[in-house]
């Protein structure tokens, strides 16, 4: 029997509100795929992240990065690697790590060793990324700003995370065709009536998602929605309730196996 694929979901919300968190994903207990919430962990699992994934560049999936440098540089060891694409690092470095918004710490070496304390590791689409045990795959997302969506497959059972997404059907065809795709976390942040501010800023609806699901036939697979902004939650929720297929609304943390 296949052992199950651990998945924390420390943050599940398209935006900050009281007790809602941003999207971030921990894989134990050293990789952590966006930095939504990272805090939600104790100090003592802070100090064992070594690996930050970023699907992009805007301020909810990065928030808690600078604040994790921050607190764990006099007591790393090694490097904390920063993944992600080109832009992605790019504007992290330009706009936050610059020494005007925060202090660019790939620059500065650690206390305890000769060796800097941020590795940027640039990430390519549709290639594989060995990372702690655990299989990465960067996949194309369709967002306003360059983006992937993440697979992630352990013991040969997976999940797909989309990240910030509007319609993409070649996402929801490759999962179908790929049988250790277990899970699939989608963004879905607007209710459908809300459909045009969604298009303009390329994220999901109920219905735009119930449009991509017309491309996933296989019933073993679940899908979870999260990324819904909270202002909207009781209508988000409710749409999807009762939609035909059934889709698992994600509205704080939790943990799962896969």
């Amino acid at each position: 029997m296949k052992e199950s694929l651990e998945v924390h979901l420390l943050g599940t919300s398209g935006g900050r509100a009281k007790g809602k968190h941003n999207v971030c994903i921990y894989l134990p207990e050293t990789v952590i795929i966006d930095a939504g919430n990272i805090f939600a962990l104790d100090g003592e699992r802070l100090l064992k992240i070594e690996h930050i994934i970023l699907t992009h560049s805007h301020l909810d999936h990065l928030v808690d990065l600078p604040f994790l440098i921050d607190y764990t540089y006099g007591l790393r060891t090694k490097p904390l690697k920063v993944y992600g694409l080109s832009h992605t690092l790019g504007s992290l470095r330009k706009n936050i790590m610059n020494w005007d918004i925060w202090p660019e710490f790939g620059t500065l070496k650690l206390p305890m060793t000769d060796e800097y304390a941020v590795e940027y590791i640039e990430m390519q689409p549709q290639r594989e990324y060995k990372i702690d045990g655990y299989s990465i795959m960067p996949l194309e997302s369709k967002h306003t700003v360059p983006t992937i969506s993440i697979m992630v497959k352990k013991n040969g059972k997976g999940f797909v995370y989309t990240s910030d997404t509007y319609k993409n059907p070649s996402l929801w065809e490759m999962v179908e065709k790929d049988t250790e795709i277990k899970a699939v976390f989608v963004d879905v942040s607007f209710p459908s009536y809300m459909s045009m501010v969604a298009q303009a800023s390329m994220h999901n609806t109920p219905q735009s998602l119930s449009e991509d699901l017309k491309f996933l036939n296989r019933k073993d697979v679940k899908v979870y929605a999260l990324h819904i902004k909270p202002s909207h939650q009781l209508e988000v929720v409710k749409e999807l309730k009762s939609m035909n297929r059934r889709v698992y609304p994600l509205t704080g943390a939790r943990k799962m196996k896969i």
